[in-house]
């Protein structure tokens, strides 16, 4: 039998029967704290009930257990044990690794009482700055922008943030879509696809620069998507400037609930009061704004060269602005 790889995201110590080029390599010659194998689920206790839980998506207290047709089974357990099994065998490894690294490991994050956010935080001069943002905001097109200008990947979509306001560092890749790739004059050709079937590439390391220990987060920016030529709160928005406006506290509380990896995984586990107590701390400890970045690639770019998201006060708009976003 080959030895176990090892591997140390989010807090937590792997050894895992996959491969995971997604995860940072575990230095450690401790014990592992989560398993990830593979299992049987007709062998999987059975769980109750509830309102929480899908036809595809079962939770309990300290369980999660998905079904996705074509793909396999998961489970994650007690926050120490992560089980998968494949629907059959055409099911490669790389499909699998797309759901143990993103929901997996996500749920066993929240098992162990871990604050998990959905977005994506990099690292400059040892300070962290997350984005957070739901699906097509621009998170993997600003972060590239960023690592251009020597910014390092901390973690993509799962953001993992532990009792010191420290980012922990995690899933280190950027998924980009075909369109996205051509625009960002990436070699999308030689990239492996997310999972079989989707124009989806992954870049990975070591073709993006990365930082493996944990750093402590001194912002937090919800993006906001405005086109060219409209206006927010009375305000025309320029076109080609990056801006923020910030938020309250309690704005800002209602902004990291909904952005919780995910909502509805922390109901079904018991871990709500959990979630609240936590992003109210964040809230309180971290500012948070809301981040404007323009459209177009190019002028991305030259917008973002003028400024320095660690400090919100290079940006352009008022502090006072308020304004929605994702």
């Amino acid at each position: 039998m080959p030895l176990p790889s090892r591997y140390s995201a989010f807090g937590m110590e792997i050894s895992s029967d996959l491969s995971f080029p997604e995860l940072p390599d575990s230095p450690a010659v401790s014990e592992s704290s989560v398993w990830i194998q593979a299992g049987d689920r007709e062998h999987w206790p059975p769980i109750g009930p509830s309102p929480h839980s899908t036809p595809t998506l079962q939770i309990a207290p300290g369980e999660w257990r998905l079904e996705l047709e074509g793909i396999g089974w998961f489970r994650a357990a007690d926050g120490e044990r992560l089980e998968w099994q494949r629907w059959d065998d055409s099911v490669s490894d790389r499909d699998l690794r797309t759901f143990l690294v993103s929901s997996g490991l996500g749920a066993l994050a929240i098992q162990r009482g871990a604050l998990v956010l959905h977005g994506t935080a990099l690292e400059r001069g040892g300070e962290a700055v997350l984005l957070l943002g739901h699906p097509a905001t621009g998170k993997s097109t600003l972060a590239w922008c960023l690592l251009e200008q020597g910014w390092r990947l901390l973690c993509s979509e799962l953001v993992v943030i532990n009792g010191l306001g420290q980012v922990l560092p995690g899933l280190q890749q950027l998924k980009i879509w075909h369109d996205t790739a051509v625009m960002l004059e990436i070699a999308w050709h030689q990239l492996p696809p997310v999972r079989r079937g989707l124009k989806r590439y992954a870049l990975l390391p070591p073709d993006l620069a990365c930082c493996k220990h944990s750093v402590p987060l001194c912002c937090i920016y919800g993006l906001w998507r405005v086109s060219e030529g409209s206006e927010g709160d009375g305000q025309p928005a320029p076109a080609d400037v990056v801006a923020s406006s910030s938020l309250g506290q309690q704005e800002a509380l209602l902004s990291l609930r909904n952005h919780a990896f995910h909502p509805r995984v922390y109901r079904g586990m018991g871990a709500e009061s959990q979630l609240f107590l936590q992003a109210a701390a964040l809230a309180r400890g971290t500012p948070m704004h809301w981040l404007r970045v323009p459209d177009g690639v190019e002028t991305m770019r030259a917008a973002l060269a003028q400024v320095d998201l660690r400090d919100p006060g290079s940006l352009q708009l008022p502090s006072d602005t308020s304004q929605g976003g994702g």
